[in-house]
């Protein structure tokens, strides 16, 4: 069998030696460019089939219909849209496009979603377990959202993700413990602190690592400072901003906090309050007007600047490093052995809700089920 025009003017068909059909087909895509495509297979009628299967797919994508929409497709236009009318802000856009990646370079991403089958998801969850609960539980979710989406715009007639069979996969690894720093660690911190001295032209972020021990303050928080936040006659820290990672990794000031239960007052106590009365009275003026600034880049100072800083702190005091947000956990700590009501401590930390404060700490409040009882068997005998 030799060259063959097809009947519809489409393309042609080539039969060679070994039987094998080759039908090759030329359209227009959603560029205006002119190109080729063929199919190869032994049934005539399938690749005709196949054929006019993807014509029919470029038209649509020609006409703007969604129906090859991907699900990474689909949830970029929504988290750019939420961008757009504010309900989303800068962070969260880039938190939520970098969650996207996952979907993105699976097969699963590449495949329109109106021909994913219960399958393919499965085998995509299935692929997820090696990450942890909280990134699996997001992945999860945007699926979730993606077949909401595809549902409301009839781009799908049934929602895979609503099947008994699709369940939000358990990871293979542990959840991390919190990690925070014993007595005998804190006092050696403070102390190499206390002795280390700056190193050439390099930044030094003692006072920061400071104000989160005896805070709790978020590091974005503490960077974020501004004099004007700082109030000692009312003996409050107000936390109104934080240093935030926008779009295309840009690091930046952001007038308000990570949550909204974030926006709060942190009471000044007699050990921070000298760092904080010699960190305003050595501020150099900068264009945010921070109380701590990179003047070497003139740039805001980055959460990761600070841990790699603390990282060289712990080796020189002999700490096990577990990052500079285990000095936030210390803090809660020592907040929870000296008393300090769960409640209290939920608004010192700008937990959004009770339930955080006491899941993220359960371990240290079991510690002191035996000093608690104590107490109560003391009380209860007055």
């Amino acid at each position: 069998m030799g060259k063959q025009t097809v009947k519809r003017g489409e393309g042609t068909m080539h039969c060679d030696k070994n039987g094998k059909y080759i039908f090759r087909v030329c359209y227009i895509d959603v560029d205006n460019k002119k190109k080729r495509k063929s199919f190869g297979g032994t049934d005539p009628d399938e690749l005709r089939m196949r054929a006019d299967e993807f014509l029919r797919d470029i038209e649509d994508m020609r006409n703007g219909v969604e129906r090859m929409a991907t699900i990474p497709q689909i949830l970029r236009r929504r988290y750019e849209l939420d961008y757009r009318n504010g309900y989303t802000q800068e962070p969260g856009y880039y938190r939520n496009m970098a969650s996207l990646r996952k979907i993105e370079t699976s097969a699963i991403g590449k495949k329109p979603i109106a021909k994913i089958t219960l399958l393919d998801i499965q085998d995509f969850l299935g692929t997820l377990k090696t990450y942890s609960n909280s990134v699996i539980r997001k992945t999860y979710g945007q699926l979730k959202l993606a077949y909401g989406e595809a549902m409301i715009a009839e781009i799908v007639t049934k929602n895979l993700m609503l099947s008994s069979q699709i369940r939000c996969p358990k990871s293979a690894i542990p959840d991390k413990k919190i990690h925070a720093l014993t007595i005998e660690e804190q006092q050696a911190l403070v102390e190499t602190l206390a002795e280390h001295k700056k190193w050439g032209s390099r930044n030094e972020y003692s006072k920061q690592i400071l104000i989160e021990l005896y805070t709790g303050m978020r590091m974005g928080e503490i960077n974020a400072l501004r004099p004007e936040d700082v109030d000692f006659k009312k003996g409050v820290i107000h936390i109104r901003g934080t240093i935030s990672m926008g779009i295309d990794w840009r690091i930046y000031r952001r007038d308000h906090t990570k949550t909204d239960a974030g926006m709060r007052d942190v009471p000044i106590n007699n050990l921070v309050r000298p760092i904080l009365e010699q960190a305003i009275a050595e501020m150099k003026r900068n264009k945010e007007g921070l109380i701590f600034y990179d003047h070497y880049k003139n740039d805001v100072i980055s959460t990761s600047q600070v841990n790699c800083f603390y990282r060289r702190i712990c080796e020189k005091a002999g700490i096990d490093f577990h990052g500079q947000h285990s000095l936030r956990h210390t803090f809660a700590t020592r907040c929870i052995e000296a008393g300090v009501k769960p409640v209290v401590l939920k608004n010192w930390l700008g937990h959004t809700n009770i339930h955080i404060t006491l899941d993220t700490y359960a371990d240290i409040y079991g510690s002191l089920n035996s000093a608690s009882l104590d107490t109560l068997e003391k009380y209860l005998e007055v």
